[in-house]
């Protein structure tokens, strides 16, 4: 089972499928083993209140609409950031505390080791940096699940 990365969710948008149609399909046939991580909601929160911010109201409202029915068709799927996952973060956070993950990037990962979840992400580079299974789903598509 897989677990989202920022990257990946956010090829939800309507305005990116035509960047990666193989992968849009493919997350319509698996959408129901797929899993996100609550820091995926926050990152795109905060990517729409910046565009708000920067006078960018119509692209704000669209993310705003799609974190909303992301949350609708993940529901229980969306995974929290529990005691767990919070120690997970500081042992990950550990490993590269010479050249520092992000802290989303981070989270992510946590939440990935906290539940036995690969992720799928663009960022290969941070995520095997820190020893989590991770796939990119933009250069080789997982079978289905």
């Amino acid at each position: 089972m897989y677990l989202l990365d920022t990257n990946v969710v956010s090829m939800l948008d309507a305005r990116r499928h035509a960047n990666a149609p193989d992968l849009i399909a493919w997350l319509e046939r698996n959408g129901a083993s797929l899993y996100l991580s609550v820091m995926s909601i926050t990152e795109m929160d905060a990517g729409s209140h910046k565009l708000r911010r920067e006078g960018k109201t119509r692209r704000a409202e669209e993310i705003a609409a799609l974190v909303t029915a992301i949350l609708s068709d993940f529901a229980e799927r969306v995974l929290p950031i529990d005691i767990e996952t919070a120690r997970h973060v500081a042992r990950l956070a550990e490993r590269t505390h010479r050249q520092p993950v992000a802290l989303p990037d981070l989270f992510i990962a946590a939440t990935a080791v906290r539940h036995g979840l690969t992720v799928l992400t663009h960022n290969l580079r941070d995520f095997d940096r820190l020893g989590v299974d991770a796939l990119d789903p933009f250069a080789r598509l997982p079978k289905d699940i």
